[in-house]
């Protein structure tokens, strides 16, 4: 397990690629305008069970955290993401953000995607998202009636999935 406390106006950007079993990362937002980003990618084939388990804790006023994870699945690979967001009493102004956006190829599956938010504090901002989704073959079609095989078209849609990912990683901390 990965455990990081920032303190008063810290800020850490958190990258990955899930390339174990199964990672877990517990953030404590221990001061104010303390903030992490946690950005990663997942990459599943064959019989691969792969898990992340993301815990952010809230401890002070006007902190931020964003959890953004995309995942590319092919064969009977399978992902479970758990993000848990708790904004402690006290924690005014927090702004936290969980979000993971699977691509399915094949049988692949997607398995628990469990965003859990537990807000003590009224005053705050917290939110998340989650898309799933089995590549579309008619945008595979399109592609091939381009002159692209099978394999170049399935390529080019899994860089455009990744690409925001790879993009936020390249500029690196703020």
């Amino acid at each position: 397990m990965n455990r990081v406390v920032l303190d008063k106006d810290q800020y850490k950007l958190i990258p990955f690629e899930l390339i174990e079993k199964e990672k877990r990362l517990e953030v404590v937002l221990a001061g104010e305008n303390a903030e992490v980003e946690i950005v990663g990618l997942v990459i599943g084939k064959g019989s691969e069970e792969k898990s992340l388990e993301a815990y952010i804790t809230h401890a002070a006023p006007n902190t931020r955290s964003n959890v953004n994870v995309r995942a590319v699945l092919r064969g009977k690979a399978k992902f479970d993401f758990r993000g848990n967001v708790r904004i402690e009493k006290g924690a005014k102004g927090a702004d936290a953000y969980l979000r993971s956006d699977s691509l399915l190829f094949d049988d692949a599956k997607m398995g628990d995607d469990t965003p859990a938010l537990e807000i003590l504090e009224p005053d705050v901002k917290a939110g998340h998202a989650a898309t799933i989704g089995k590549v579309d073959e008619q945008m595979l079609f399109y592609l091939m009636t381009r002159g692209l095989s099978r394999k170049q078209a399935e390529k080019l849609l899994v860089e455009g999935f990744v690409n925001p990912i790879k993009e936020r990683l390249k500029r690196g901390a703020k």
